[in-house]
């Protein structure tokens, strides 16, 4: 028995504590990287075609089912801000550009890996998506347009689901997106369920785990770890986590940053157009 336990113990410690370097690779051996299970999860979308070898397709309208005020107000799916920052507003500056976006459909296409490995190089994530949530939100990344982290300018243009639109309307309507915890997402179905995918193919999950709040302290240098989920009970699996403020006003929210991902992905990535 304790030539078994100690490496099963030893491996635990190196998946459930952050990585000081770029990769976090270990597992216990009873590591699965079959998410089928997951993609039966994703709703809100125009299709998804996980019937190839080695990659799923998945086509958005980016088109939230839920209510924001970046709805115009004649929509049905219009409700004014009730969050908790007081700075809100759905008037986005660029550069000192004003605009006030409405909502419209965009047609975005993620070809995602099907059985996604580590990767032996890590690209870095870039501006736009980076993922799509469950219900066919994109995710973007910890930082805005300039490459800097988020701070007031775009944490008040949160609105009370923690998602917004890009700045510029253009004749295809703003792009709305998660960059912080998505949390329509996390009060529909949990705070510690299945939220997505990033552009590598492996699942992005909510703020918590196994009863627990997840720090970031508890992840590698990308936001993820190695561990059992809801979804995967009696396997492991690598995931990255959703990080969760107690509040949507800045001064809080920016505590919880990197929010999604680390800033690179664990394994290749695929496209997004």
């Amino acid at each position: 028995m304790k030539k078994l336990f100690i490496p099963i113990f030893s491996l635990c410690v190196l998946a459930c504590t952050k990585s000081n370097t770029d990769d976090n690779t270990s597992n216990d051996g009873a590591t699965t990287n079959d998410f089928s299970r997951l993609y039966a999860k994703i709703y809100n979308v125009k299709s998804i075609d996980s019937s190839g070898s080695s990659s799923v397709i998945i086509k958005t309208t980016d088109v939230p089912d839920h209510k924001t005020p970046f709805f115009g107000t004649s929509s049905a799916k219009y409700e004014a801000y009730n969050g908790d920052n007081p700075d809100f507003s759905t008037k986005i500056s660029l550069m000192g550009n004003i605009s006030d976006p409405t909502l419209l459909s965009q047609s975005i296409t993620f070809t995602l890996p099907k059985k996604p490995v580590v990767a032996s190089s890590h690209s870095s994530t870039s501006g736009g998506a980076i993922g799509i949530a469950r219900n066919g939100v994109v995710y973007f990344n910890q930082y805005n347009g300039a490459n800097a982290a988020l701070d007031e300018l775009e944490i008040n243009n949160a609105d009370q689901y923690l998602g917004h639109p890009t700045p510029s309307a253009g004749s295809s309507g703003a792009v709305y997106h998660y960059h912080y915890e998505p949390k329509y997402l996390t009060s529909t179905f949990g705070n510690s369920s299945f939220m997505g995918f990033l552009l590598d193919g492996f699942p992005v999950y909510g703020p918590y785990e196994n009863g627990a709040k997840v720090t970031t302290s508890m992840l590698d240098s990308y936001n993820g770890h190695v561990s059992s989920t809801e979804d995967y009970p009696n396997e492991k699996i690598y995931h990255y986590h959703v990080i969760s403020a107690t509040s949507s006003v800045a001064s809080v929210l920016k505590l919880a940053a990197p929010y999604i991902n680390g800033g690179k992905y664990y394994g290749t990535k695929g496209t997004v157009n």
